[in-house]
């Protein structure tokens, strides 16, 4: 990593452990997150509307998502100052050490070479422009809808429509994510729950980062006890023409028609009819989508 972005990276870190300069707090339960307003209204359509707008949630500074998933959350707000969840992040303390542990002399070069940090992991308009990524994609965040926030009430905060997809042409597609540091456990529920939230509050890096962990595990883990439960939670959880993780779903249906086999799968299809149905289209050779 060059020192501008171990710079940064640092800065962020530090804010997120320490809660420096704190203007706006997140809750989720017994949780409670200090957060600063510009950095999650820049990137998240929801907080940009909740900080700007005459709200109960801008004139106290307090924002209650405690209906939602308290591990979401905190993945959320996590990604917000790493941009990453369930890896291991840079920390304040660390990028000091390793600036330590610099050799001093030429004769050890070779033998301690200092670490590289892969930005393979990057998936945030943020730090774009001090990666090695291709510059002529667009790097800005989705055009803020009008008008959606005339209510921040719970029924409200879910959008009658999923927000604009940049999967397909995301400046970030070429990049692989890492796997998690826990390589024995799926984490496919999470990456769902992590989705979800992701579309739910708007904020596109995040969605499109959970995507490409959810993909990456299910091929990883395709005999895990998760796998139904995960199916289901990604039905459950999104609107119909949401295809981020309904896709991922099918086309692993598709590529391994024997997961219908499996007793529990067959009970999460039964009790889930919006996989059920898309099955059933592409079994009958339908588009899965009308």
């Amino acid at each position: 990593m060059d020192a501008p972005t171990m710079e940064l990276m640092s800065a962020l870190a530090s804010m997120f452990e320490t809660g420096k300069y704190s203007d706006l707090t997140i809750v989720c339960g017994t949780k409670r997150y200090p957060v600063h307003r510009a950095l999650l209204a820049s990137r998240s359509t929801f907080f940009d509307g909740a900080c700007r707008n005459p709200f109960r949630e801008s004139e106290t500074g307090v924002i209650d998502l405690t209906e939602d998933d308290p591990e979401a959350v905190e993945h959320m707000v996590h990604y917000f100052y790493h941009l990453d969840y369930l890896n291991k992040t840079l920390s304040r303390r660390s990028s000091q050490r390793s600036s330590r542990q610099t050799p001093r002399s030429p004769r050890f070069a070779s033998r301690r070479a200092p670490k590289k940090f892969n930005l393979a992991l990057v998936e945030d308009p943020l730090l774009a422009t001090a990666s090695a990524v291709d510059t002529s994609m667009p790097l800005t965040p989705p055009t803020e809808q009008e008008n959606q926030f005339d209510n921040l009430n719970a029924s409200t905060k879910l959008p009658d429509s999923p927000m604009a997809d940049q999967l397909d042409e995301n400046p970030f597609d070429c990049m692989t994510t890492e796997p998690e540091a826990d390589t024995e456990k799926p984490h496919l529920i999470t990456h769902a729950k992590v989705y979800a939230i992701a579309e739910k509050y708007g904020i596109s890096g995040l969605k499109t980062l959970a995507r490409k962990k959810f993909a990456h595990q299910i091929e990883a883990h395709l005999g895990s006890e998760e796998l139904p439960e995960a199916c289901q939670e990604a039905y459950e959880s999104t609107v119909d023409t949401d295809r981020g993780l309904r896709d991922v779903i099918i086309q692993t249906f598709r590529s391994h028609p024997d997961l219908s086999l499996r007793k529990d799968m067959e009970m999460t299809v039964k009790e889930t009819p919006g996989l059920a149905f898309e099955l059933f289209r592409m079994a009958s050779g339908l588009p899965v989508t009308s």
